[in-house]
């Protein structure tokens, strides 16, 4: 009889503190499932989603230790595979149509430039034009294959034998960027090297030049600097489709059609359709992407080139453009975080049909400005908006929500402190 009732209490005590395990561990699950969603919510409003990935992969490559990084390779190896075999299902192969890196190569002498801003002097044209500064004298000159500078030959000199010709492509030389997380790429940028840059005008924070790269078709070059915003949300703004959808009025229609599966190749291919004045017709762009940070040179490179995909054919009423590329560099002041940058882009494109030349000027004199200065504002804009959603965020960032702690007995340390923490404001509001 005394067994029986022992054997009683102890099951209906097993019940009860079963019941308040059950209940303590529901509400501490709760409670760090609504930490990590409001962890989340904030590191996307600070760092947008492609710098939460870059925190997560830092993260991991530094915090994660085995087996759990071993479970964890295992995993992102099966996912890899999956990925691989569908790699090809929307038409677009990434392993032969991904830019390589050797592209930014393209842009040493406007790292050169860049570095020489300080001594910088305009030549005869450039005075001529009113420029700020001069491209001409360092974007024109040409080397031998040995890499000795030359002055340009003038026009009564005879040509050179072919071994001791001077070029401007001579005088490039590889950037060596820190490419260990970056996969190769095969499709590269064709561009009259050779060909001189000319001054073209300088408007407000803008200096632009232009080089002739077939008959009447010119790709241009515009550098400028600002005071104010940060290299870091310079590249959002260029990189965030969604963004630019609110503040480019231009871009009637801008959609991921593709994202490169292999991780840290940054390189997405991309649907526009540009709003192009009455009485022409919209001109429309398949083109893959692809961005760069370097932090050890402490540089963002950005090229785009125009591509195919077979679920974007061309549309009737609109003009595809076939032949685009652009590359752009963005060097900082100092750190990605801190204001301050300096970026020189490059582009080209070929509109399809002829066009008047004083239509070319205009889109080029008037267009181009109002286009940077809106992508110049939506970055003011952005950190801003930022800055803002960070302070919003941090002040609803309490430490811990009562609802999800079971009791004031079973609180834990966290709890404990947050208590501490609410008794050290009451006794300093009351003095």
């Amino acid at each position: 009889m005394l067994l029986n009732r022992l054997v009683l209490a102890i099951k209906n005590q097993s019940r009860e503190t079963l019941r308040a395990w059950s209940y303590q561990c529901e509400s501490i699950i709760a409670q760090r499932s609504r930490r990590v969603q409001q962890l989340f919510s904030f590191y996307q409003s600070v760092y947008g989603t492609q710098g939460l990935k870059q925190l997560w992969r830092a993260y991991y490559r530094n915090e994660l230790q085995p087996p759990i990084r071993g479970m964890m390779l295992s995993a992102v190896g099966l996912m890899g595979l999956n990925m691989k075999r569908l790699s090809n299902s929307d038409g677009f192969d990434w392993s032969k149509e991904r830019l390589s890196l050797a592209n930014f190569d393209l842009c040493q002498r406007d790292i050169d430039f860049i570095n020489t801003l300080s001594v910088n002097q305009l030549c005869e044209r450039c005075q001529s034009k009113k420029m700020k500064y001069c491209y001409c004298q360092l974007g024109n000159q040409r080397c031998r294959k040995g890499g000795i500078v030359v002055p340009p030959p003038s026009s009564d000199q005879k040509p050179m034998k072919e071994e001791q010709a001077a070029s401007i492509s001579n005088c490039h030389k590889a950037l060596e960027l820190d490419t260990r997380s970056a996969p190769a790429g095969q499709v590269r940028i064709q561009a009259q090297e050779d060909r001189n840059w000319e001054p073209y005008f300088s408007k407000n924070e803008f200096s632009i030049w232009r080089r002739e790269e077939r008959s009447s078709l010119y790709s241009y070059k515009v550098y400028a600097r600002f005071d104010d915003i940060t290299a870091d949300d310079f590249l959002h703004v260029q990189t965030d489709l969604d963004y630019r959808r609110q503040w480019d009025d231009t871009a009637l229609r801008l959609e991921l059609i593709s994202e490169d599966p292999v991780p840290g190749s940054n390189s997405h291919l991309i649907y526009w359709e540009m709003q192009w004045p009455r009485l022409f017709a919209n001109r429309d762009y398949v083109y893959c992407r692809r961005y760069h940070k370097d932090d050890s040179k402490k540089m963002i490179f950005i090229c785009s080139r125009a591509a195919k995909h077979n679920t974007y054919p061309s549309i009737s009423g609109k003009v595809r453009v076939t032949d685009y590329w652009s590359l752009m560099v963005i060097k900082p002041f100092r750190g990605f975080h801190e204001p301050g940058l300096h970026f020189v882009l490059t582009y080209y494109d070929d509109p399809g049909i002829p066009i008047p030349q004083n239509i070319k000027s205009w889109v080029t004199q008037k267009q181009m400005p109002e286009f940077l200065t809106k992508m110049y504002v939506a970055t003011k804009n952005y950190a801003c908006s930022r800055a803002i959603k960070m302070k919003d965020m941090y002040n609803s960032f309490t430490l811990i929500n009562d609802e999800y702690t079971a009791n004031d007995q079973r609180g834990s340390w966290l709890g404990s402190l947050s208590r501490h923490r609410r008794k050290l404001n009451e006794n300093e509001k009351e003095r």
